[in-house]
């Protein structure tokens, strides 16, 4: 049986950092694709003909795609999921729309606000809500068709967590991004079980904050709520709840498992670069196109020629 990795790159999760790690262990037999547009999504189907297509490639990776894994008689998917503590998630996007100015409604309000009111406006504004409240179950809680379900409610968008937590105990390469060496740490023992060599190398983060280098997770809370002020950040708080969760849950799991790096806390979390535009969040849409509703459906792409030309990844900054 043919055994491949398969990263499903959430936005704004470190994979930017992770992408490089592969691409360090597989140069050209690291595959990473994406559709044509921001808010596409790709279907199990389509990603098993990448898969197909590209024989002796061991590792693929892209923001477009979703659990559960494709089934399939000729190879086995490894997938490989990193979850961030979505208080600071959020933060690292509205850095990350700030910087870019890229022309959407995100990022232009993320310009001309400071991050108080940019997350004012977000829990105020429905098409905005979806950058800023559980975003992640949401992401994670996709069905086989593609399709999620949720609702809103009065402080938040609210997704089905027990499929979130199915789709999960399924994924042995499983990390956070605020523990992200030590996370990383088990992949290479895990990868052994399938004939898979693998190193994890330097995981020393890049283009990061000054400010925060050095701090701990807590610390770095602490300056968001500051910064946010108590009556934001309750409502942030209230709004991700289910990603507090789910986010918590999984530290439990994985803080229970032995793992050759064992420090606590990383200088400062890696980043996503400019990459990472095209995500499957919906951060880098057009105004209008909204993130999870105005997504594409994912059995529109009848050939797996519509996803955008894979390529090798051969560099990247975190």
């Amino acid at each position: 049986m043919r055994h491949v990795i398969c990263h499903y790159h959430i936005y704004k999760n470190s994979g930017t950092t992770f992408d490089a790690i592969l691409a360090r262990n597989f140069g050209e037999r690291h595959v990473a694709f994406d559709g044509p547009f921001p808010y596409f999504s790709i279907a199990q189907k389509e990603l098993a003909k990448v898969i197909q297509r590209h024989r002796a490639a061991v590792a693929f990776s892209s923001h477009q795609i979703s659990l559960p894994v494709p089934s399939s008689l000729d190879f086995n998917v490894l997938p490989v999921v990193f979850l961030r503590h979505p208080i600071l998630r959020i933060r690292s996007i509205y850095e990350f729309k700030r910087a870019e100015d890229d022309g959407t409604a995100t990022s232009r309000n993320a310009t001309g606000m400071s991050f108080a009111e940019w997350c004012r406006y977000g829990l105020s504004h429905p098409q905005e809500l979806t950058q800023i409240s559980n975003a992640q179950v949401r992401l994670l809680s996709r069905t086989a068709d593609g399709s999620t379900a949720g609702r809103r409610t009065r402080e938040a968008l609210v997704y089905d967590l027990y499929q979130a937590r199915r789709a999960l105990n399924n994924v042995e390469l499983l990390a956070r991004t605020e523990r992200f060496s030590r996370d990383v740490s088990r992949f290479p023992a895990l990868l052994e079980r399938y004939g898979i060599a693998f190193e994890v190398g330097d995981t020393t983060p890049r283009n990061v904050t000054a400010s925060r280098f050095g701090k701990t997770i807590a610390q770095r809370l602490e300056d968001v709520a500051e910064e946010l002020g108590e009556e934001t950040m309750a409502a942030l708080l209230a709004a991700n709840q289910q990603d507090l969760e789910l986010y918590a849950e999984i530290g439990e799991r994985l803080d229970a498992e032995p793992a050759p790096v064992e420090s606590e806390t990383l200088p400062a979390e890696p980043e996503d670069d400019a990459a990472d535009e095209a995500g499957e969040d919906g951060v880098g849409q057009e105004d209008g196109e909204d993130g999870a509703d105005g997504q594409a459906d994912a059995g529109a792409m009848s050939d797996a020629d519509t996803v955008a030309e894979p390529s090798s990844v051969s560099s990247s900054s975190s």
